[in-house]
């Protein structure tokens, strides 16, 4: 994850925290030593989940799960979702999750906001 997503997304935890929303982030992105690396991977960390896993339900949509939240950085493009990435994406929406991709922090607040969150 780029600073500049890091930064994106930090906007959006803080504005999560503030209403008071169940969320957790996926700690995939990021350099890190080939040991730790493969510690991540034995222990669970897979490659594509989303950025941000919020538990709460959706207020206009109670029927889902929660919401997946993919952050990338403002201005971006949907060909910066990987190709792991949009299969999470596809395989959460399959089973009850609603999918965004936040391209900035303020179009995450917009995609969230639409589904009734007042962030």
């Amino acid at each position: 994850m780029s600073l500049t997503e890091l930064s994106e997304q930090i906007a959006v935890v803080r504005a999560l925290r503030r209403a008071r929303i169940l969320y957790a982030a996926v700690p995939n992105g990021g350099r890190r030593e080939l040991r730790e690396g493969r510690m991540l991977k034995a222990s669970g960390v897979v490659s594509g989940v989303p950025d941000l896993l919020i538990f709460t339900r959706p207020p206009l949509h109670p029927e889902k799960c929660g919401v997946a939240l993919e952050m990338k950085r403002a201005n971006g493009r949907p060909s910066d979702v990987s190709k792991e990435q949009a299969k999470w994406l596809a395989a959460l929406e399959e089973i009850g999750w609603l999918c965004l991709v936040g391209y900035g922090a303020q179009n995450a607040f917009e995609g969230l906001r639409k589904m009734g969150f007042d962030v």
